[in-house]
């Protein structure tokens, strides 16, 4: 039996550049690249860490779109300054929240957006709601 598993594909202008961004901030790996006419990538995966992620090139079939992506690390501020560096600009900047996380949100230069995360407490969930009540107060 297989074992199901779901792979995100991201859809931008510009799949060559996007790849390469994604190496440079993200230490991603391209596994696989299938261009189309005039070179537009119609089919290409790449690994960042232990998750595969797909893109192409936005077409007449698939326009752009933007995506939301949570991307756990060990060191937040690193990976953060890695997406800026790259060319990432800062959405929310990263800082400690009450439900144990590190966080912050950066958008790339391709309309994806990318929640940079980091535990730094390992709370139970009536901990993590107890405190989200006490600071909405």
């Amino acid at each position: 039996m297989n074992e199901t598993t779901v792979t995100p594909k991201l859809v931008v202008d510009g799949a060559d550049r996007a790849i390469d961004f994604y190496r440079r901030a993200l230490g991603a790996e391209l596994l696989v690249r299938h261009p189309g006419p005039g070179g537009r990538v119609v089919y290409a995966e790449f690994r960042v860490g232990g998750s595969t992620l797909s893109i192409k090139d936005a077409d007449e079939h698939d326009p752009a779109a933007p995506a939301l992506f949570t991307l756990d690390v060990a060191d937040a501020h690193a990976a953060g300054a890695a997406l800026e560096e790259a060319g990432a600009t800062v959405v929310f900047p990263i800082d400690d929240q009450p439900y144990g996380l590190r966080q912050g949100r950066l958008a790339d230069p391709f309309g994806i957006q990318w929640i940079v995360s980091q535990t730094t407490e390992d709370l139970s969930p009536e901990e993590v709601r107890r405190r989200l009540e006490a600071g909405a107060g």
